[in-house]
């Protein structure tokens, strides 16, 4: 063989590793690491709500209801403090977050996207487009697309 077709068998052996890795590396954030300090509570547990001291986790994310606007008949703006616990960078997507209204309908947030680095907290501000006749009661907030998710009553 000659000396070119070896660095380009290498080049290529090389790009392939670096593609497997940074698929495998997504997928681990897409669907949330198994690097959790503490346990996740479970959706039977005391729901905090706006304003409390309470937080609630999913996954790698800690979530706290810091504020809830309305921006109109229509519209609603919320305000979650958000926590990565993990010692490895997050992303957070406004659009896997919704509000469940009192008759269990959902309604999605608008598309958002926050990164968070290791142990960072931010607030970030949800918004939502309510369908008509639409009483919204709690959150359902999610640190992965794919997450269970955990919720928080909006009152």
């Amino acid at each position: 063989m000659d000396r070119n077709r070896l660095i380009v068998i290498a080049a290529v052996l090389v790009v392939g590793l670096l593609a497997i890795w940074a698929i495998t590396t997504g997928a681990i954030r897409f669907f949330g690491s198994d690097d959790e300090p503490t346990p996740t509570p479970s959706r039977g547990s005391a729901q905090p709500t706006v304003g409390s001291t309470a937080a609630a986790v999913d996954g790698d994310l800690q979530f706290r209801l810091v504020g809830v606007q309305s921006a109109g008949p229509r519209e609603l703006t919320v305000t979650v403090a958000v926590t990565n616990r993990t010692s490895a960078f997050v992303s957070f997507y406004g659009e896997s977050q919704q509000v469940v209204s009192t008759e269990s309908r959902t309604a999605p947030a608008a598309v958002s996207l926050t990164s968070l680095e290791p142990k960072e907290s931010t607030r970030v501000t949800l918004t939502f487009a309510l369908p008509e006749k639409f009483t919204a009661a709690e959150l359902d907030l999610h640190a992965a697309p794919a997450s269970a998710g955990t919720r928080i009553r909006l009152g």
